[in-house]
Order: structure tokens, then sequence, then C-alpha cells
């Protein structure tokens, strides 16, 4: 028999075996560099996302109050569990008023009364603590209370503040006096009007003006934006006139906000004389998107690949069936993400709003373009700007209440993004 010589196999020398001295120490040095260049770009992007946090976690803890109160009417709270919804409480804050049975079947019957009661009174729930020598016997947890406009707030305690000096605050408490942690933003605090009283404060009026506002623009910014996005960019000869106004397109989405709303308080407020409407805030607002919808739009159409315009071409259809046939449906999930960011935009808007008259005391709903409105961000503000402490808890809500909004429009654009996105 013939021996056979088995070779070993064949290893294969990495790189670093390959390198001697200084170019090793050259190869580590490149590497250590571009670990340290990684970690300082992600550090802004850290720092950005803790401060962020940090500023919501801040209002948000704005949002819950500790209260202490001297009630106008019963000062009675109630058992979640025994009360079936707000007709429910309502009926036990009217007995425990001294109002019989059968005064509180006429209040049910009377919408006036209904409304009247409405329009002075509160019905939140409350977490109301345990209070040692407590004669009132109204009970601990979380709890229902009617509030009414004329009770009086001795203290209001921020949520860290107040849980800290609890002991003390339960020790000064007088009687009639009434301890309860109170979040502002509940599901009464979305179906509520505005109110000149903080007890009553709510946010209707302003999210009826929000999507008033928020349709027209996208009614008038969207068929134009789309459109002019699709003659630039397959009808439109190259030339200097396109150029320029490419360019001026690109400066007029850079243009401060403050700007558009001044153009509009000229435009469309005084020389149109829509006054301080809601068809004269969709205007304006429209023209501080539509720049970004052109440019969006514009971008979502050219990354649809040359090839299929040709390939259309070269099949006999003409240039509208491939605009509207081939390019359109391949680039409509760039478009529409365009316009959501776009419209998300103009809801958090609020220097060019009161420029237009959108920082009025409104307590009336919205029925149609040329009503007067209040918009979120105007709404914010405007609470702002009052003079009751309270009013400042009444704004972190609504500022709660408006970052939810935005972020589920945020959602939405991601969803479509990623539900629609096209890969070539």
């Amino acid at each position: 028999m013939s021996s056979r010589t088995i070779n070993p196999p064949m290893v294969k020398p990495s790189r670093e075996s390959l390198l001697e001295g200084e170019e090793k120490a050259r190869l580590q040095r490149r590497q250590r560099t571009g670990r340290i260049f990684q970690a300082l770009t992600l550090t802004p992007v850290i720092l950005a996302l803790v401060l962020i946090a940090t500023l919501v976690v801040d209002v948000y803890l704005d949002t819950w109050t500790w209260q202490v109160t001297e009630p106008n009417e019963s000062g009675q709270t109630f058992v979640r569990s025994s009360a079936n919804g707000w007709r429910g409480v309502v009926e036990q804050e009217l007995a425990a008023r001294g109002e019989t049975a059968e005064d509180v079947r006429a209040f049910f019957s009377d919408p006036e009364e209904i409304r009247k009661f409405n329009a002075r009174n509160r019905v939140e729930l409350v977490y109301v603590p345990r209070i040692l020598n407590d004669v009132t016997d109204n009970g601990t947890g979380w709890r229902w209370v009617v509030t009414n406009n004329r009770d009086d707030v001795v203290e209001n305690y921020g949520l860290l503040e107040g849980r800290r000096t609890l002991t003390d605050i339960k020790a000064n408490l007088e009687d009639g006096q009434l301890l309860y942690l109170n979040p502002w933003i509940d599901f009464s605090f979305f179906v509520r009007n505005n109110s000149g009283n903080f007890w009553l404060a709510g946010l209707v009026t302003a999210i009826l003006g929000s999507l008033w506002v928020v349709f027209l623009v996208v009614l008038i910014s969207v068929p134009i934006g789309v459109g002019a996005a699709i003659y630039l960019e397959e009808y439109a000869p190259k030339n200097w006139f396109t150029g320029v106004l490419e360019v001026n397109l690109r400066n007029l989405a850079g243009v401060p906000s403050i700007v558009y709303g001044i153009l509009g308080l000229y435009a469309f407020v005084r020389i149109a004389q829509l006054g301080p409407t809601i068809l004269a805030a969709a205007l304006t607002l429209s023209l501080l998107i539509l720049p970004v919808v052109v440019i969006a739009s514009r971008e979502a159409i050219r990354a649809v690949p040359d090839s299929l315009r040709q390939a259309s071409y070269g099949l006999g259809a003409t240039r509208w069936q491939t605009v509207s046939q081939i390019i359109l449906p391949n680039a409509v999930s760039g478009i529409v993400t365009g316009v959501i960011l776009s419209v998300a935009r103009a809801i958090g808007e609020t220097a060019p709003l009161l420029l237009v008259g959108g920082a009025g005391f409104i307590t009336t709903f919205p029925n149609g373009p040329l009503s007067q409105y209040a918009v979120m961000p105007t709404q914010i503000y405007s609470w702002l700007g009052a003079p009751a402490v309270a009013f400042d808890n009444a704004a972190a809500a609504g500022i709660m209440a408006l970052l939810m909004v935005l972020s589920l429009i945020y959602a939405l654009a991601f969803f479509v993004r990623r539900r629609f996105e096209t890969k070539w």
C-alpha cells in the first residue's frame, strides 16, 4: 500500500497577524478614535432625549395638585363604585344638598336646569387621603366629588411638594375644609367648555376649533401642494424660472411662522376682511405648510425609478396616464407622510394664530368657516396668562393633551410610511 501525506488545513491569517509593530499600533489608534467619535455623536442624542423626557415629566407632574378647599355646596365625596356615571354622582350630590327624590327627578327632566348645573359644577374623580380625627366621614381613596365655581381654594400644592408635606397639610386642616389630590387631565377636561373659572375650564372648544382649522388646511394645501409638485417634476421645463421657483420654495420652508402670521393678518384679516375667523387661520396655516408639502411631494415623486416612466412610455401610455397610474401610486406613501407631518406642524403653531385672532376668550362652538375660534395652542397660551395660579395646572393638562395628539399623528405618519413603503 502506498502511503499518502495528509497536509494540514490552511489557516487564513487574520488581519492583525499581517500587521506588525507600528502599523498595528496605528490601526488600533484609528479604531479607538472611531469609537470615541461615535460616542461623541451619540452624546447629543442622549442629552436631547433626557431633556425632552425631563420636560414631559415636569409638565405631567403639574397636572396633579393637592388642593385644600372650602366647598360652597355639600362638600361630600362619594364612593366610586356607588355611582353609575355622571348621573349617579349628580343624584347623590343633589341628595346631599337636601333635595328630595321628586326634586331630583324634576331636575333630570329639565334640560335647562342640567345646563345650569354643568355651567356651575364639575364632576371629577379625586383621591382623598386618610385624615385622623376626620368627623365628616368622607372616606378615603378614589372618590367622586362635585366642585362648584364658588368653592374657595385655600391652598394649592404640587404633586411632589404636597406628598412631602402631606402630614403638615393634614394637621393644619380646619373644620369644613376638604383635602384631595386633583388630576387635572381627565375625561371631563376634554368635554367641558372654556370658562373664566379654573374649576370649570375645559378643552372641548379648542379641540373643535383645531379640527375645523386642520380640515380646511388639508382641503386647501394638499391639492395645491401636490399639484405643484407634480407640475414641477413632470411637466415644468428646466429653465431659469423653475430654478428661481425651486429656490424660493426651499427658502419659504425655513421662514419663521410669525412672518406668515403677519402676512395672514394683513392679507386675510384686513384686506380680505375675513376678520379673526377660522377661514383666515386656515389660509394662514396653509401658506405656512404649503412649501413643506410641495418639497415632500417632489421628493416622493423623484424617488420613483425613471425606468418605470420609460417603460410606461414604451408601452404607449400618455404622460397623464404615466403620472396617474404609475408615478402617484408608487409615491403615495411619501406624499401622505409629508402631508401628515405638515399638518402636525400646523396643529402645534401658536404665533401666527395669535396674530390672526386666535387669542380671544371663546366659549361657543364653531359652526362654520367664518366663526370665531380657539385652538389648542392658543387656549394653552391664554391659560398661562390668566391671573389665577390654578390655570397653570389647566395649561399643563392642555400641553399634555396636545403632546398626545401630536404623538398620535407622528405615529400615524410612521405607520403609513412603513405600511406603504416601496423598496426599489
